[in-house]
């Protein structure tokens, strides 16, 4: 009986212990590959990918609205969401958007 008690007590410090905050030298890898640049061979092959991606995705939508899943409205509103997301790759040069992690809740 005692021993469950001291398991108890171990497993709840466990969870109240706060989640630390990723290391200084994860933070410097995820910038590193932020500063990749593409030679125009590159930016041409991820813009057809990009293309043909896009191009999946309005079939796609085209089949849930013909489906009835989604109202031409809705479809045609996605598809232009995917359309301004691909205009915003292209003038980053198809850069893969940077995640920044949320430091609200970091400690200090």
């Amino acid at each position: 009986m005692k021993k469950i008690g001291v398991m108890v007590a171990i497993f709840s410090l466990l969870l109240c212990m706060p989640i630390l905050p990723a290391s200084a030298e994860e933070n410097q890898q995820s910038v590193k590959q932020d500063n990749v640049q593409f030679t125009e061979s590159q930016k041409t092959e991820l813009a057809t990918i990009q293309k043909r991606i896009l191009a999946d995705k309005k079939e796609l939508l085209e089949k849930y609205v013909e489906y009835g899943a989604l109202s031409k409205e809705e479809g045609d509103k996605m598809y232009a969401h995917f359309e301004r997301h691909y205009k915003m790759m292209e003038q980053h040069d198809f850069q893969i958007p940077s995640h920044r992690p949320h430091t609200k809740h970091m400690p200090k």
